[in-house]
């Protein structure tokens, strides 16, 4: 290629592709981003529900204030207000024979201290599990198990802890059980978000996500000179002296280098790599019901219930209407049961854990994202040809598993190298 500028591609509209083309862009770097799918935003997209004749994230998503590259590129966006954060941790619980009851620090203590102090309250902990929580504090500096679980038992993690704490935060954070989780990544997981209060509270979005992310991305993207091309995949990858050659059903064009913000399986397939990847699915049931329907909080987690996360959307979007719409978060979800098994079973549970024995919802809508997230394992990653960045997420051990963290920091780094490597 004989032109001076820079020229780039990035396949794949999800977070890390975006992130890494508005980085590049506003280096002055010619960018095309190809996107096979009709919208953008990947696993963070929207659908629209005809009934309710409002946009519906595939399923909500917490954030965490050890995301800081995520907070970042929302201000760096002007999308910071589209979000709502505790001021600090709150996490709420529910099980059939407490109820009620919270994992929640207080400002006034120290972190370390406050921490403590709230696995102290939880119901049926008190004195006896606080040692656990010191012996795995001081575990996490030399991990030798492989699996969570395998982690526990060498600590010797008291039961009510792993139940009530550990277990729910290893599915929401490594969509995996902890005999299966990775044990490295689990602890990067707690180390970062369990440091401070500011990093140990929780947010969410008050927008759904095709608003409030993506759209103000992809406008941030266009500004900066991004050309984007929906409904555009990608059909051939050939790397050459100068850099690389991108086919689609509309011809074929150079550029000087590539990204790769697709899905690994994906990448295989451009540069026909031969090799296994795990991923693992979740199931979100969402329902709506024309009565108002009520959580304590806008979010609560389930101890040994099906749905594991119970999300008030209606709640959460400071929606103010007589209907309400609430989500099922089933992590790694292995049920062999029906579509209507499966929201019988979520809406017994619903009226228990709102007191509300006669739940009928007017709509539901099941969405199972089988490759909601790549699992943590052992596996090299391929070597690249020349001019082709890998920003597909592929976390190995000791590395965080898919978030919307995650994602924007695949971009960042995809967007370090690519200028690294033109100077």
């Amino acid at each position: 290629m004989n032109s001076t500028t820079q020229h780039i591609a990035v396949i794949g509209g999800g977070l890390a592709g975006l992130t890494a083309a508005l980085d590049i862009a506003k280096q002055g770097m010619h960018v095309d981003l190809y996107e096979s799918a009709p919208s953008l935003g990947g696993r963070t997209q929207s659908f629209f529900h005809h009934p309710s004749q409002s946009w519906v994230d595939h399923g909500p998503h917490l954030l965490i204030g050890a995301y800081h590259h995520t907070i970042d590129l929302l201000k760096d966006i002007d999308a910071l207000q589209n979000t709502q954060w505790q001021n600090s941790l709150n996490l709420p619980l529910w099980d059939m024979q407490r109820g009620h009851f919270s994992l929640t620090t207080s400002k006034l203590l120290p972190f370390p201290l406050a921490l403590m102090h709230a696995v102290y309250k939880m119901p049926h902990h008190g004195m006896k599990t606080l040692p656990s929580l010191l012996r795995m504090a001081l575990s996490m500096k030399n991990i030798s198990s492989d699996k969570v679980s395998d982690w526990m038992i060498k600590a010797n993690i008291h039961p009510n802890l792993q139940r009530d704490m550990l277990e729910v935060l290893c599915l929401g954070a490594m969509n995996e059980h902890m005999h299966a989780a990775n044990a490295a990544s689990f602890a990067q997981v707690l180390q970062q978000a369990f440091s401070t209060h500011h990093t140990a509270r929780l947010g969410w979005f008050t927008k759904p996500l095709s608003q409030a992310l993506i759209q103000p991305l992809e406008s941030h993207c266009k500004t900066r000179g991004v050309h984007i091309h929906t409904s555009s995949r990608v059909l051939a990858l050939h790397a050459h002296q100068q850099g690389c050659e991108i086919e689609t059903r509309l011809g074929k064009k150079d550029y000087h280098q590539v990204i790769l913000a697709c899905s690994p399986s994906i990448r295989n397939k451009l540069l026909h790599i031969e090799q296994p990847i795990a991923t693992q699915s979740i199931t979100n049931i969402h329902l709506w019901f024309d009565q108002q329907v009520t959580l304590h909080t806008p979010f609560v987690g389930g101890i040994g219930t099906y749905g594991q996360w119970f999300f008030n959307i209606s709640q959460q979007l400071n929606t103010k209407a007589s209907s309400s719409h609430l989500c099922a978060v089933i992590s790694a979800d292995k049920s062999k049961s029906s579509k209507a098994e499966k929201v019988h079973t979520v809406l017994q549970e619903l009226q228990q854990i709102t007191q509300q024995p006669q739940l009928q919802p007017t709509s539901q809508r099941i969405i199972t994202v089988q490759a909601a997230t790549h699992c943590v394992r052992p596996i090299a990653r391929p070597n690249m040809p020349n001019y082709i960045i890998d920003a597909c997420e592929q976390p190995i051990e000791g590395e965080l598993p898919a978030t919307i963290e995650t994602a924007v920091l695949r971009g960042h780094q995809a967007a370090q190298q690519c200028m690294m490597n033109t100077n």
